[in-house]
């Protein structure tokens, strides 16, 4: 009985230990994903898109399914900025109109 009891009493500390452990590790896990994008986010200059400007568009935006083969180009030909909704979102107008 006594053994059972001891038993017991120290499953459930080694679960408080594991639940313990799993809260660290997630911590860590947590600290590294912002370190890393934070080194990232150094390296990148953002751009503002304006009115007129000349932009490339990826291929997968004008053509989802993906019937391309592998050695096709991943940009379209160069598109006019023909309006700017919000940042990062415009409306494109090819070169000849």
């Amino acid at each position: 009985m006594h053994d059972k009891e001891v038993s017991n009493r120290q499953l459930r500390e080694n679960l408080d230990l594991l639940e313990e452990k799993c809260d660290d590790a997630h911590l860590r896990t947590l600290a590294y994903k912002k370190v890393i994008a934070k080194l990232y986010n150094r390296k990148v200059r953002p751009r503002s898109i304006r009115l007129g400007d000349l932009v490339l568009q990826k291929t997968e935006v004008s053509d989802p399914t993906r019937s391309r083969k592998n050695l096709a180009t991943n940009w379209e030909d160069p598109y006019h900025v023909k309006d700017v909704i919000q940042e990062g979102t415009c409306t494109l107008a090819t070169i000849e109109g």
